[in-house]
């Protein structure tokens, strides 16, 4: 049995899809979670509902991750109602859309990097200097699949910005590790959630028939693998990238 009665999280970009699942999940845990959104507030406040209903504590909070004083004053709100945050799950990202490096500007590089590594050390900056004083906390960060092995054509800006994330996540585990601070990452494969709702259903076919294990990812499969990541089950696990893909990443 897994508890985190004595932990508070924040989950980026957790109004919907993965990082739902996840805020739902570690709530279920005993976790006191702060919802992260920066558009959709009704599907945050959905999700707060929800696991307010299931007897779980959670609160929305708006922030665009990837300005800087937005992310301290999320922090600062979720310390005044919860606590010091001792969890953190970077889950926002940005959308993975297909175009050739012929055809891409730099400027979209660069707002993937936004989403992917510039929300990540807001985040992170904004949290950690409590964690270091506290001498514990765990960081999580999504990543892919396409962070190990030969990434699709036509996705560079997004498996760029994610391998970027991938240098960002080591460094960071090694610079605190001395203060008990774990930083990880979970790699998920292709996964079914709203977000691919407008993905041809042969295409999402193909890719569960090319995978080993036979089928697409769940949102639950990611969530589970941070619920281990967060938990006392990891406290000797620092710096890992965990593909949660069903073996198309060995």
């Amino acid at each position: 049995m897994i508890h985190l009665e004595n932990e508070i999280a924040i989950v980026t970009g957790s109004s919907r899809g993965i990082g739902a699942d996840i805020a739902k999940s570690l709530a279920a845990n005993g976790c006191k979670v702060a919802v992260n959104y920066r558009q959709s507030e009704d599907k945050a406040n959905a999700v707060v509902e929800e696991i307010r209903r299931a007897g779980g504590t959670a609160v929305s909070v708006k922030a665009d991750v990837t300005d800087k004083d937005q992310v301290n004053r999320m922090a600062e709100t979720v310390a005044g109602q919860f606590g010091h945050p001792t969890i953190l799950v970077n889950n926002a990202s940005s959308s993975m859309i297909a175009k050739k490096i012929a055809k891409t500007e730099w400027g979209e590089f660069e707002s993937c990097f936004a989403m992917a590594v510039k929300s990540a050390f807001n985040c992170c900056g904004a949290v950690t200097p409590q964690m270091m004083k506290n001498r514990r906390g765990k960081i999580v960060n999504i990543v892919t699949q396409y962070s190990m092995g030969a990434p699709p054509i036509a996705m560079a800006t997004y498996v760029t910005a994610k391998h970027a994330l991938v240098g960002f996540s080591k460094s960071l585990a090694v610079e605190l590790a001395p203060f008990g601070i774990q930083v990880n990452m979970v790699s998920p494969g292709f996964t079914e959630t709203e977000l691919v709702g407008h993905v041809p259903e042969s295409f999402r076919q193909s890719i569960a028939g090319q995978t080993p294990l036979k089928r697409n990812a769940l949102a639950s499969d990611t969530s589970n693998a941070v619920l281990y990541l967060v938990s006392g089950l990891s406290n000797f696990v620092t710096g890992i990238n965990l593909p949660v893909c069903g073996g198309n990443v060995m």
